[in-house]
């Protein structure tokens, strides 16, 4: 088992090392899918865990010997974007279990983010949002000048809070990402998830563009062809996940 803390985290050892054996029987369950969360507390740190499926065999190994695994990206890359002035939970450690020679599982531990909602507010309409998705596109220019291209930036992986007239956000689910220098195309295309709403897309990509000198016509018309090629492949997708669940 390969464990790796924050040392500003050391006192959380013990625990952290339990983690693979006492995870399924303590916590709060947050989120359940294809991974599972959960919420814990311990010494007066509140912390989020997340477990990751046991990936499928080939995985195993690639992870083991080639690729880094889930855990160890979503803890290196929440440091990186820290150091970019970016926020997300703080990591406090991850946990590598193998079974033999090959990686078998993954925990990914954060301190909890309290930031109280999520772009999904956005995800039919504006309403009287305006303002928030200003400073959302004022946001991503953020990230995409720093480099950072965030591969599911979907509306459950962006937190924010109102402060005053400020709005802080913060990403989340990590593992996926890419860094360098952005083409145009990679930095529109980046907002085909965050809404199905043509409206809400229009508006952020406007209000993006206006930031970086770009056309606006063009970049919004850009960005609303890649929105609109993903929300067609999700649909086809639930479509015939949900005609394989009738089928059997």
């Amino acid at each position: 088992m390969n464990v790796i803390i924050n040392p500003a985290y050391s006192k959380l050892e013990t625990f952290i090392r339990q983690l693979p054996v006492s995870f399924s029987k303590g916590g709060d369950l947050i989120y359940e899918a294809r991974n599972q969360i959960k919420r814990f507390k311990e010494q007066g740190v509140d912390m989020t865990v997340k477990c990751y499926k046991v990936p499928i065999r080939v995985n195993r190994f690639i992870y083991a010997f080639f690729r880094p695994s889930k855990a160890k990206r979503a803890y290196e890359y929440a440091i990186y974007l820290l150091n970019k002035g970016i926020r997300t939970p703080e990591p406090i450690a991850y946990i590598e279990v193998k079974k033999g020679l090959v990686f078998y599982q993954g925990y990914f531990v954060s301190k909890m983010e309290n930031y109280p909602r999520m772009m999904r507010d956005f995800y039919n309409s504006i309403g009287t949002g305006e303002h928030i998705l200003r400073e959302f596109a004022k946001f991503t220019l953020k990230v995409h000048e720093a480099g950072v291209l965030h591969l599911d930036y979907s509306p459950g992986n962006v937190l924010f809070e109102e402060v005053g007239n400020d709005v802080h956000f913060s990403l989340v689910d990590l593992n996926r990402m890419r860094f360098g220098k952005l083409s145009r195309k990679e930095c529109l295309r980046n907002f085909d998830r965050i809404s199905p709403s043509d409206e809400v897309t229009t508006y952020i990509v406007s209000e993006y563009a206006k930031l970086r000198g770009w056309d606006v016509e063009s970049s919004v018309k850009t960005a609303l062809y890649y929105k609109t090629e993903f929300w067609k492949r999700t649909a086809k997708k639930a479509a015939l996940k949900n005609k394989m669940r009738k089928e059997h």
